[in-house]
């Protein structure tokens, strides 16, 4: 089910269907099935000592619990675990941020888990996969940057609800697994129009196009270079672009004025060697980024923002309607942010 954001949001609270073993735990638990229904998908509004005893219920006949009812009716710790891939993850901090105040609003905690910062998104989920269903184990899962495998991420939803956060989106997913993400696309398409408004109409993408985590910018920049222009003025390179002058100079020979990086590590080693060349930047050359991290700021780079706060928020409320029943996959996708800085001011040839 595919889910933009625009207008009301899905309920976190998903409706359950009555089964006849609903009824059977009711009736034994002296409960009311509305009330049943409410302790087995873990709704906070039951009183602690009322969700014990359908809970209690529930285990005598063999009717499942979920692990969110049961964790309440332990009176362990709500825990969201969440896994980081820092050097892919759009602004990491403000995403955490975000997840852990539409959390806490929830009545969760996030954690980061999975081992040491930087140990690799396999190797951190594997450790999640480790003490999956142990004390205080994260009861669901947020997978943060990078591009892991469909398999991996399916053998992570086994052990509980995963939301894939970032570049990846539905496309990356196995079934069962939510994804929320920024609409690259569209923020590469004013990205291209803000350079052809400045006078940069022939651009030239620098990155790896059959990377999985830009992909995407590179197809939406060749979609938007043919409109503006003609299909023979589509142009892509490597991402070791910066450290070929010669090609470099080549491609402002023919004609190129602007250089689109996949990112905007890419971009900062760009507007070294264009520095290098002693090109005037932004005068006869523009460079932009994608992605807004740190170094972009610093270096007045015009560059795409993801609205990493929310894409956090909206995770976490993902997996908390998963935690609460809803069974559809549900994928988000949350409007990007133009940043216009220096990098692009002036237009070609000023």
């Amino acid at each position: 089910m595919a889910d933009d954001d625009v207008g009301a949001r899905p309920h976190l609270e998903a409706r359950p269907r009555v089964t006849p073993g609903l009824r059977a735990v009711a009736d034994r638990a002296g409960a009311s099935r509305s009330l049943t229904s409410l302790a087995l998908r873990g709704d906070d509004g039951v009183s602690p000592a009322r969700r014990a005893e359908i809970v209690r219920a529930a285990d005598a006949l063999g009717v499942a619990v979920g692990a969110l009812a049961r964790r309440r009716a332990e009176g362990g710790p709500l825990v969201l675990g969440v896994v980081v891939d820092d050097d892919e993850a759009p602004r990491p901090d403000e995403l955490l941020a975000g997840a852990r105040s539409a959390a806490e609003a929830l009545g969760f905690v996030v954690r980061r888990v999975g081992g040491e910062p930087g140990a690799g998104l396999p190797s951190a989920l594997e450790a999640v996969h480790r003490q999956a269903g142990g004390p205080g184990s994260p009861l669901g899962l947020l997978v943060v940057g990078g591009a892991p495998s469909r398999r991996s991420l399916a053998s992570a939803r086994a052990d509980h609800p995963v939301v894939l956060v970032g570049a990846g989106g539905a496309e990356h997913a196995p079934p069962g697994v939510d994804t929320v993400r920024a609409d690259e696309e569209e923020g590469m398409r004013c990205l291209m129009l803000h350079l052809a408004s400045v006078g940069h109409v022939r651009t030239c993408f620098v990155g790896a196009s059959d990377d999985a985590r830009t992909a995407r910018r590179a197809r939406a920049h060749a979609a938007t270079a043919e409109w503006l222009c003609s299909a023979a003025d589509v142009r892509a390179d490597a991402a070791d672009l910066p450290d070929d002058p010669a090609r470099l100079a080549r491609h402002v020979g023919e004609g190129v004025t602007a250089f689109v990086a996949a990112d905007d590590r890419i971009a900062a080693r760009l507007v070294a060697a264009v520095s290098a060349l002693g090109l005037p930047l932004p005068g006869s050359v523009a460079v932009t980024g994608f992605g807004d991290d740190p170094v972009a700021g610093g270096l007045g780079l015009t560059t795409v923002a993801a609205p990493a706060e929310r894409l956090g928020a909206r995770a976490v409320e993902l997996l908390v309607e998963r935690l609460r029943g809803r069974r559809a996959d549900h994928h988000v996708v949350l409007p990007a942010e133009l940043v216009r800085r220096a990098s692009t001011d002036g237009g070609a040839g000023a």
